[in-house]
């Protein structure tokens, strides 16, 4: 019975979609915060908000990106 568990561990590890290609297909692999947009929109919440940790640093960015917004036109 050892064996035989053993051998189909090994058996569903080997041939399991391991590569990164195939990292979203699978159910499961959907839960993943990579894998959908919850998780993608909450990445870029989180560097939202280590940029402005105040309302001056919002302010000053929005500012700044308004200044390079208008030299690019």
């Amino acid at each position: 019975m050892k064996k035989f568990l053993f051998s189909t561990i090994t058996f569903l590890l080997l041939f399991s979609p391991l590569s990164a290609e195939e990292k979203c297909k699978s159910l499961l692999s959907k839960l993943n915060p990579d894998c959908n947009f919850i998780g993608k929109g909450a990445k870029k919440l989180k560097t939202i908000s280590e940029n402005n940790k105040t309302v001056g640093e919002a302010t000053n960015n929005i500012g700044e990106t308004i200044k390079k917004l208008k030299k690019n036109k």
